[in-house]
């Protein structure tokens, strides 16, 4: 019987009339007929289901010797019923062949590739199936093209509760070396110029897939590239003098300081930052990263026995910066950056280290100053 179980013995009550055949059958009497019966007046009519991005179809005649039991009941409207679905089943069974090979989202992730010396990504083994929601859907609206006397397409819509995520085995190679996004942060540049929105984006594209190997230091300054116009920068608001003047890069600090947080939120040691000369609108006093192509830099070590690998990226008003390590060394201790205000133009930073869900440490970093005119030409992006 298939899909034709208890929960989809239902039927479908619609306008239409009988087939020519069944005219004299009397009102209530059950008459069987076949789908290729029923729709020889459109065999090219689909049903159609569809699930996220991807869309199956499958056309009467496809089904034309599935049976059908039809019931008239007198006042225009019949009940339709398929007492055997395999030939639904077959096609539910290609939808879900064709889904296995379409590794659900969210769940891909990096690995760390000894061989290669290299981080990778794995697409994962997860996938959606249709499960017996799902099924019911499908054979209600396939009873919808045969008790109706339309012609149109009929779509069954599959959402979240239609589908089940199946696990695969991940190879235990690339199990073990798996890699877990240990830091992050997200800044928004909601109200931003164009322009600056471009350098944010410019800067984040150069960081992003960056991978930092044992004892390796990154510098943002070189990171980012030489805010040119060569290298698609463009002219937006900078820190200069205690004023906001155009600059080529502008913007590109609220990169850098979402690259600071991220990384102290990962437990990577921040060799050299700078405070800005007043404070940011995308962060709290005490955790901004100011670079300047002269005098400023953000450097970050990799502390770690194996590579990391920051990501970056912008998406609708915010920006991200992610630091993945490996889930096995870092399994059991996190880092939280934190800052205290100490009055209006001041605030002291701290980084909290929880192992194993016990804090046992909030280790002082130092205090950032801040003033709302600055007495130097340093030029801050």
């Amino acid at each position: 019987m298939g899909i034709a179980g208890a929960a989809l013995m239902a039927v479908v009550l619609c306008s239409a009339g009988l087939p020519a055949h069944a005219e004299e059958i009397p009102v209530g009497v059950p008459y069987g007929t076949t789908i290729g019966e029923l729709k020889a007046d459109a065999p090219a009519q689909c049903l159609v289901v569809q699930t996220g991005d991807y869309t199956f179809q499958k056309m009467m005649a496809e089904l034309g010797d599935t049976a059908v039991v039809v019931q008239d009941i007198g006042d225009g409207t019949r009940l339709c019923h398929i007492p055997d679905t395999s030939g639904l089943d077959a096609f539910i069974a290609d939808i879900n062949t064709a889904l296995s090979g379409v590794p659900a989202e969210g769940e891909a992730f990096y690995y760390y590739d000894g061989a290669s010396n290299t981080i990778q990504t794995y697409p994962g083994v997860s996938y959606y199936q249709i499960n017996a929601a799902g099924k019911e859907k499908i054979y209600h609206t396939l009873l919808q093209i045969l008790a109706g006397a339309a012609v149109d397409n009929q779509t069954a819509v599959l959402e979240e509760t239609d589908l089940e995520l199946t696990v695969g085995d991940i190879p235990e190679e690339v199990a073990v070396n798996k890699y877990s996004l240990e830091g992050s942060c997200t800044t928004s540049f909601k109200g931003s110029s164009s322009n600056r929105i471009k350098n944010i984006q410019i800067a984040a594209g150069n960081l992003n897939q960056t991978v930092l190997y044992p004892g390796e230091v990154i510098s943002m300054n070189k990171a980012f590239l030489p805010r040119t116009y060569a290298n698609g920068y463009r002219e937006a608001g900078a820190y200069m003098s205690g004023k906001v003047v155009p600059a080529v890069g502008g913007g590109i600090c609220q990169v850098s300081s979402t690259v600071y947080n991220a990384a102290m939120n990962s437990g990577l040691t921040v060799l050299e930052r700078h405070p800005h000369s007043m404070p940011v609108h995308y962060l709290p006093l005490g955790m901004d990263a100011a670079i300047s192509s002269g005098s400023k830099d953000l450097r970050i070590r990799n502390d770690y026995p194996f590579p990391v690998l920051f990501e970056a990226y912008t998406e609708g008003k915010n920006l991200t910066v992610n630091i993945y390590t490996s889930e096995l060394m870092t399994a059991g201790t996190s880092y939280r950056l934190h800052a205290v205000r100490k009055g209006s133009l001041a605030a002291a930073s701290y980084l909290e280290v929880t192992v194993n869900g016990v804090v046992t440490e909030d280790r002082a970093l130092g205090t950032s100053r801040y003033s709302p005119m600055r007495t130097d030409d340093d030029d801050e992006d």
